[in-house]
């Protein structure tokens, strides 16, 4: 063994006294369990674990205690026995003659169920069996009740030749049926008939009456006042054991196929039939009731008065700290240091490199005292086999023998060591300097900085400091790592390498960091299977490295390719999650915390853990329901609705994460530590629950599934729905059909509007010339062909016929320009001139800015009002010094036209008509208005008329002025 890394290890550890101990986790009536005093315990389906006491049954997960009492349904709160079944029952038996089960939430009992109404229970019921076809058969003194699966009870007071006397125990039977004990004879019974199997020695006494054991095949029994007999029921096989009568027993126990346990008001007895010579004594001076072994392997301990322990493993044994060690500054600092507690270290070093070589056993079972104050931070071994100490205040050196100090440095408070070169390099809360191993003297100074730890691997060294990582290359080169790798800026703690030229980093914040070929090759923190981010200390050996972090130790195969990670806490016998140094050798693992020493045979510690989980409530609005019985249609007005759950892993102390989602709400995982989820007002809609486990050593569930309906609102129902869109396709289809009778009548009244415009216009183009003019024209010509003359009547004819050419031709245009229009009104005054022999005269007066051609206007709607002048106010002139002036120009966006007559005014001319009346009225000026209408409903811009009577100061009519607007087009 390595003298350095042990000697390091036991000076370190703060102990003043060994003691081999086991490691347990006690609960009692502090922690939530029912009673102290604890009879017996089972284990159901689920993976609860049930306890007897004598206030009731508790039940436990591994974090949480529930009791029942007479409060929940218990005939007694004496609960002397408990068994649980195939079926997922668990059977009570109290200090009362009757008997009780709890399942699914509810304790059945003679009250409530009708297959315990039925029996009759004569004396109190002290054991249960099953068998492989589910019967179960209750165990008194004297007689056995058979309850089969369908129902039927049957009572046996006799073995089939006689009644019973006094039966010891009965138990399952794995071929099929019972097993049966009565005193000394074995029986099995099948179909209700007892056969004898075989006779064995059997002693008891009212001490010793209760010294039997019956589980899967297996018999533990008192075979004679000194000897204990471990039997295998279907070969016969049996294993004696050695037992101290001096012990009062109190139970016996069969734990599994290779242990039973004598339970005594001393402790607990293990024997293993694989080695009958080793006996286990566990928590000695405890009154243990029973042992029992839950499906992590782990043994459980009732006990009279103390509660419950659970055994955290079998082959680890700790040293216990017995008193913690002061460290006053010692009296002869400044003076050459004393060899005494160097030799009382060195003794101790022997003590435990002889328990190495003895295959772990103590050879020397003497306390020991190590008087030392001032403890040995760390040591190494040089080339020459002699050995560097460092502690608080000095450095020293002994000889190989370990005898003799050749020299000492000092003040110099160390705080690691390692071999580099010709050098010891020394880490220092200051500096690191290099130390002349031959010489014993600082030849350099390395970095002027607290370090924390220094690693060398004959070419590099490392330097650990509270800032970061760095590295002294051969070359003399300092460089400092952390500034190109974050995750090595902060405090490190440990420095080791591996086979791989990996250098591993333990950092006290970031984990474990992998350096090599200049970057991170790996890294493990909390997220990926580390125990903590924290870690504390490092050893690596065979491609195994060890990591002591603040959460236990971890044991990685670096050289496996997925990195597989094996870990030790204190469910598995350590004295401390704490870690404060390792050492392995030849496979067994020292490890020192600041409660002791912990060592184990790495082959034989076996760490395994499983995790199950289970609802174990569901309540909806208040109402609790066991998870099978939870309503799966959830009212919307009691849609508050919390899942209570637990995963079973007793190892892990309770140190479970849980990861959960509600499909139906959110499809990411989240993570919480707490055992309920509660959703009080969720949406409608139909929703799973996907909740799992992960228990300390990362250990997954499997995944548990609860789904549920929140029931739709009137409004989100499928059938109000429908009738919603039915009734929206009503409207719907009334709207489409009124907006399209409103479309077809609006395209009814614009056909007629375009209908009335035709007509308009067919009206307005006829009435350009009405039937009078062209009669007196006609007779103008008719005139002119009497008097013969003939150049008269071809000027008219020629004029005339001129006219109605370009009336055909305007009336079959939309708009014409306005330099036609001009055109077709002089040639109309013309005629109209000549025909009334030059009774007035006329002139156009078009403004300069104003080229006729460019401007566009609707065809002869000017007519009209010319006409109007010669018809009404000219007409009836005495003199013939009648004038009508057309006038055009242009007005910003509008193309101003003005006719203007010297008439006789509208006044006089209403006169005149009444007097004498013309025969053909024309309507010229109302369908031209029309007209004006019909175009202003159909543009933007409109045209605007304005008609004024002119008059002088004597409001004497002096003629009419027509003021005609046209956008311009």
């Amino acid at each position: 063994m390595n003298k350095r890394t042990l000697l390091v290890l036991i000076l370190c550890c703060p102990l003043l006294l060994f003691s081999q101990e086991y490691s347990y986790t006690h609960y009692d009536s502090r922690d939530g369990l029912g009673s102290s005093t604890v009879y017996c315990m089972t284990q159901d389906k689920q993976g609860f674990l049930w306890f007897g006491t004598e206030t009731g049954v508790t039940r436990f997960d591994g974090s949480h205690f529930e009791s029942f009492t007479k409060e929940e349904g218990l005939p007694d709160n004496d609960i002397i026995q408990v068994f649980a079944d195939s079926k997922g029952r668990v059977w009570l038996a109290p200090f009362k003659k009757t008997v009780c089960y709890y399942y699914k939430g509810v304790i059945h009992n003679s009250t409530n169920d009708t297959l315990l109404k039925n029996l009759r229970i004569h004396d109190n019921v002290v054991q249960f069996a099953e068998d492989r076809a589910g019967n179960i058969l209750l165990q008194e003194v004297t007689r056995v009740h058979l309850l089969q699966t369908n129902g039927q009870i049957t009572t046996l007071t006799t073995n089939g030749k006689k009644p019973f006397s006094y039966i010891s125990k009965i138990g399952g039977r794995q071929a099929g049926g019972f097993w049966l004990m009565e005193d000394g004879n074995i029986y099995t019974l099948e179909q209700n008939r007892f056969t004898l199997w075989q006779t064995v020695p059997y002693v008891y006494d009212h001490i010793h009456f209760a010294f039997a054991s019956m589980v899967n095949d297996k018999l533990f029994y008192r075979s004679a006042p000194e000897q204990v007999m471990a039997m295998s029921l279907p070969d016969r096989k049996m294993v004696p054991f050695a037992s101290n009568r001096k012990y009062e027993v109190v139970n016996s126990a069969v734990i599994d196929d290779s242990h039973a346990a004598s339970c005594t008001l001393e402790g607990a007895f293990v024997y293993d039939v694989n080695s009958p010579d080793s006996i286990q004594h566990h928590l000695p001076g405890v009154a243990i009731s029973n042992v029992f072994k839950d499906s992590e392997g782990s043994w459980w301990f009732t006990t009279m008065g103390n509660g419950v322990y659970r055994l955290n493993s079998s082959v680890a044994l700790n040293a216990q700290v017995i008193e913690k060690r002061q460290t006053p500054i010692p009296s002869w600092l400044g003076q050459a240091p004393a060899s005494k507690e160097l030799k009382q270290s060195i003794s101790t070093y022997k003590l435990v490199r002889k328990y190495a070589s003895s295959n772990g056993k103590w050879e020397d079972q003497t306390p020991f005292t190590w008087f030392n104050h001032l403890p040995i931070i760390n040591l190494i071994t040089l080339n020459d086999r002699s050995m560097v100490l460092g502690s608080a205040f000095f450095l020293q050196k002994l000889t190989p023998d370990l005898n003799r100090l050749t020299a000492t440095i000092y003040p110099m408070t160390v705080k690691a060591l390692c071999a580099y070169q010709n050098n010891v390099i020394v880490a220092t809360d200051k500096n690191v300097v290099a130390v002349d191993q031959n010489r014993f003297e600082i030849v350099d100074t390395l970095l002027r900085e607290r370090a924390t730890c220094v690693f060398s691997n004959d070419d590099t060294l490392y330097v650990g400091t509270l800032n970061g990582l760095y590295q002294l290359l051969p070359d003399k080169r300092l460089i400092n790592l952390g500034e190109k790798i974050k995750a090595l800026q902060g405090h490190i703690t440990a420095v080791k390498e591996d086979a791989n030229q990996v250098v591993w980093v333990a950092t006290a914040g970031e984990g474990l960091i992998g350096y090599g070929n200049d970057g991170v090759v790996r890294q493990f923190s909390r997220h990926n299977g580390l125990s903590s981010n924290i870690c504390r200390t490092l050893f690596y050996e065979n491609g195994k490295l060890w990591v002591g972090t603040d959460k236990g130790v971890n044991r990685i195969n670096v050289m496996e390719p997925w990195f597989p990670i094996q870990k030790y806490t204190i469910s598995d016998g350590l004295s401390s999650d704490i870690i404060d140094v390792i050492y392995v050798t030849n496979k067994k693992v020292f490890i020192g915390t600041p409660e002791g020493i912990t060592f184990f045979d790495e082959e034989k510690m076996t760490s395994q853990s499983h995790c199950d989980l289970w609802f174990t409530n569901i309540t909806v609005a208040g109402s609790v329901y066991y998870p099978d019985d939870a309503p799966v249609l959830i009212p919307h007005a009691k849609n508050n609705i919390q899942f209570n759950y637990v995963a079973i892993s007793y190892k892990s102390s309770g140190d479970i994460r849980y990861r959960y989602r509600l499909l139906g709400l959110d499809s990411t995982w989240r993570e919480t530590r707490e055992t309920l989820l509660s959703y009080p007002a969720l949406p409608s809609g139909d929703y799973q629950l996907q909740l799992q486990a992960i228990n300390k050593f990362d250990v997954y569930s499997q995944v548990l599934t609860s789904g549920f309906t929140v029931e739709k609102l009137l409004y989100e129902k499928t059938w109000f729905r429908m009738l919603i869109v039915l009734t929206s396709m009503a409207i719907t289809s009334l709207v489409m059909w009124l907006i399209i009778r409103r479309i077809r009548k609006r395209e009814q009244e614009k056909t007629s509007f375009v209908k009335r415009i035709n007509e308009l216009e067919q009206l307005s183009r006829k009435a350009q010339m009405n039937p009078h003019f062209i009669f007196n024209s006609l007779n103008s010509i008719q005139q002119y062909v009497m008097d013969a003359d003939i150049t008269g009547a071809n000027k008219f004819i020629s004029g005339f016929s001129r006219l109605i050419r370009q009336t055909l031709d305007f009336s079959s245009r939309p708009e014409i320009s306005l330099e036609e229009e001009l055109d077709y009104l002089a040639n109309y005054m013309e005629i109209e001139r000549t025909r009334l022999e030059n009774a007035f005269s006329w002139k156009v007066v078009v403004d300069e800015s104003v080229k006729p051609a460019d401007y566009y206007i609707p065809p002869m709607i000017l007519q009209p009002f010319v006409e109007n002048s010669v018809r009404h106010g000219l007409r009836f002139r005495r003199d013939k010094n009648g004038i009508i002036t057309i006038a055009v120009k242009r007005d910003k966006n509008h193309l101003v036209c003005m006719v203007e007559d010297n008439g006789i005014g509208r006044k006089a001319a209403m006169q005149f008509k009444s007097v004498s009346p013309i025969n053909y009225q024309s309507k010229g000026l109302s369908l031209t208005a029309d007209r004006i209408e019909m175009f202003n409903r159909e543009h933007e811009q409109k045209i605007t008329m304005h008609i004024d009577d002119l008059e002088d100061e004597a409001k004497q009519a002096l003629g009419t002025r027509v003021i005609i607007s046209f956008p311009v087009i």
